[in-house]
């Protein structure tokens, strides 16, 4: 097998967002050589260490070799590559391939549209989650917009879809963008329902920043009911930051909302555990 130098784990934004209709395949010989890159990425900042096939044990075969593939090979060869391995797939080798490829967006998304055509474009809905995923983990975000457009027209969107959004946008500071994002979830089949907005939240005040996510819901509110679950996310992340200003104040707020009722209690745990944490407490 023919294979290129290794390169780095990002290849040119082209390479990521390439058209995702699969009909539309085409080969290159070209190749580049760059730096090697790393199995896993390391955390810096708020960047997430990926989880490769070099740390999971017990891999198939089948689906090790594939993972292999897309590490060292260039993106704009890695079809080709591919094709020489006479390897077939299925959608749960498509899934956990990717699921272990997220340090090198480019090659696995030309690997998702190379298994399309054996599995004639019908990937699983998860399959199709984990690309948006990986491409939203990686900062491509236009080209995680236009895996989503094509998830659109198959009817393949779902709650987890933008639930992946949101994280991937909070994750490097772009809390506008997970708000904007939930504002035109209508837009692709999905309801910015109670649910939808607990999932943003939780994406929030999961990465620290819970005074964003109750100022959004004073504003969300208006449309969308909170509900237990809402403020017992406010709360946890208020414990977390060991807020215990802010936990008052959401407390109060959840007693106005939803008054006493024996379905929060886990939420009322959360609080005094924040109180027990803070200055004044043990």
């Amino acid at each position: 097998m023919g294979r290129d130098k290794k390169r780095s784990h990002r290849d040119d934004s082209s390479s990521s967002s390439s058209n995702f209709d699969h009909r539309k395949k085409h080969h290159s010989s070209s190749t580049t050589a760059n730096p090697p890159p790393m199995s896993s990425q390391q955390k810096t900042g708020k960047h997430p260490a990926f989880v490769s096939h070099l740390e999971t044990p017990n891999l198939h075969p089948k689906v090790k070799l594939l993972c292999e593939i897309i590490a060292n090979t260039h993106s704009l060869s890695v079809e080709n590559v591919l094709d020489d391995t006479g390897i077939r797939v299925s959608q749960e080798d498509v899934e956990q391939v990717l699921k272990l490829s997220y340090g090198f967006p480019g090659p696995a998304v030309k690997f998702f549209r190379w298994s399309g055509f054996q599995l004639n474009d019908k990937h699983s809905p998860y399959a199709w989650n984990l690309v948006v995923d990986l491409l939203g983990k990686n900062c491509l975000f236009d080209a995680m917009w236009d895996a989503i457009k094509s998830m659109k027209k198959g009817g393949l969107i779902s709650l987890a879809t933008f639930a992946s959004v949101f994280s991937s946008y909070v994750a490097v500071d772009r809390v506008e963008d997970a708000i904007m994002t939930f504002e035109v979830m209508d837009q692709y089949g999905c309801p910015p329902d109670i649910v939808a907005l607990n999932s943003l939240l939780s994406a929030i005040c999961r990465d620290g920043k819970t005074a964003k996510a109750r100022e959004f819901l004073r504003i969300a509110k208006d449309k969308i009911r909170p509900d237990a679950d809402t403020y017992a996310i406010l709360l946890e992340g208020c414990e977390n930051e060991r807020d215990v200003v802010s936990a008052r104040q959401t407390f109060s707020e959840m007693v106005v909302e939803m008054g006493w009722d024996p379905k929060n209690v886990p939420a009322y745990d959360t609080f005094f555990t924040t109180l027990l944490k803070g200055p004044d407490g043990m």
